[in-house]
């Protein structure tokens, strides 16, 4: 898994490429509990270049939300594959993140 952060005004946005899973889990965590810990509470997940996620990369996500909305924020997740979109209905989780067709969406969703 290859993870890049970029700033979109107030919003970062974490570019995951490859899978997210029980492998990478702990590097996802490190990077978003820093960002969390440096006062981010708008964060897009783009998912574009995320090929898979299993159960251990959803907790993950889950788990920063939780921590997010604690703090008054909000994560959401733009631009998943088909796979990806299968499993986050499967999973019902399309219910509790709000989905974006891209990034850019995602982070013109938060002025709104």
């Amino acid at each position: 898994m290859n993870i890049k952060v970029e700033s979109l005004g107030d919003v970062s946005v974490v570019k995951c490429g490859g899978n997210l899973d029980a492998d990478s889990v702990a590097v996802f965590k490190k990077i978003t509990s820093e960002l969390v810990n440096q006062g981010s509470v708008r964060l897009v997940v783009d998912c574009s270049l995320l090929k898979f996620i299993d159960s251990m990369g959803l907790g993950a996500m889950i788990s920063l939300l939780r921590r997010v909305r604690s703090r008054d924020g909000d994560v959401k997740v733009s631009a998943l594959n088909a796979d990806v979109k299968a499993i986050f209905e499967i999973t019902r989780l399309h219910r509790l993140f709000e989905v974006c067709t891209d990034a850019k969406a995602a982070c013109k969703s938060f002025k709104g």
